[in-house]
């Protein structure tokens, strides 16, 4: 069962100003707790990310505080890049220890802790976890932009690139259009005595300059993008809505198009008959938003390589001239 988050928030809240801390409310983190000279910034993700990660922590410096970052779990990745960052981190296993398995699985949200309650954190509920070397990271931006998140930051992408195509001559972040679409349909599809149920549902996109079709997921899609470069290009589409709509309609209609089969006895003969059945274009709700993907373009020593910077993956590396290099 996940962590309620308002539950959860209430209840370290009632922690810090067991302590003697103040808390107050913030338009940057879900809690700011004081005490004498120290500030800590507490929050709360459900699915922490490094874009989200980076901003947080530039929001703790900008405020000369400690952060303290709350959720789930946290894979490795993620971890230890929060911790280079100096954040503190809590998952659910950390935050048993420090409040108790029956606190934190039967408190109400606004309930208070009971000051007999014995919990251990030493001399104070906060210890940094962690005192990692620090990386100067370059100064992250935020432009108004629909697209999904940079999970991939600029050293990371530098990194990827150098151990591809050598040490880096250049590099820009692209922002690639693509026409993200959901869809579902439910029908039912009459052959002579038998009656098929065909539905399904899904997303993926259409390259909005290619014109490709991708059955992908995408999470997190958010409308301010935080970037950590100042060297940035925002593609414009080719290809247009309509167009895209009805190359995601041909694409949906092939990916779920099926055959069935139907044996029938007539007379001393069973007669098999096959039929195709698909989707009309007609009874697909469908619903098509641009978007934006960051792509990492780095130019090594001889070829130039593109990274996906939501994922990682290298999406292609090729040769180039120096004439081709805009």
């Amino acid at each position: 069962m996940s962590m309620n988050k308002q539950a959860v928030i209430d209840i370290v809240k009632n922690i810090f100003i067991h302590y003697g801390y103040g808390i107050s409310s913030s338009d940057i983190c879900d809690l700011l707790a004081e005490k004498d000279s120290e500030r800590l910034l507490i929050k709360f993700e459900n699915d922490p990310n490094l874009n989200g990660i980076r901003y947080f922590s530039n929001i703790v410096q900008r405020y000369r505080g400690k952060g303290i970052l709350i959720s789930e779990s946290f894979d490795e990745k993620t971890r230890m890049f929060a911790l280079d960052d100096r954040l503190t981190l809590w998952d659910r296993n950390e935050l048993e220890s420090r409040i108790g398995r029956a606190v934190l699985g039967g408190m109400e949200p606004g309930a208070k802790i009971p000051v007999k309650e014995k919990i251990d954190f030493s001399t104070t509920p906060f210890q940094a976890e962690v005192q990692a070397p620090r990386h100067e990271y370059e100064k992250t931006i935020k432009i108004l932009l629909r697209s999904i998140p940079i999970n991939i930051g600029k050293s990371d992408a530098l990194s990827i690139a150098e151990a591809k195509v050598g040490p880096a001559k250049s590099q820009i972040l692209k922002f690639i259009p693509v026409w993200h679409y959901t869809y579902s349909f439910n029908i039912q599809v009459k052959f002579k005595s038998k009656v098929a149920d065909l539905s399904g549902e899904g997303e993926g996109y259409i390259h909005g300059i290619a014109g490709d079709n991708n059955f992908i997921k995408f999470k997190d899609i958010q409308d301010n993008t935080f970037i950590p470069t100042q060297n940035y290009e925002i593609k414009q589409p080719v290809v247009q809505k309509n167009d895209a709509g009805t190359k995601a309609l041909n694409s949906i209609i092939r990916e779920h198009t099926k055959e069935i089969r139907l044996n029938e006895m007539i007379g001393d003969t069973i007669v098999f008959e096959n039929k195709v059945i698909a989707p009309d274009p007609g009874d697909i709700n469908l619903k098509l938003e641009l978007l934006h993907i960051p792509i990492w373009e780095i130019k090594g020593t001889r070829e130039s390589i593109e990274i996906n910077g939501y994922d990682g993956h290298i999406m292609a590396v090729k040769l180039y001239n120096d004439a081709e290099m805009v």
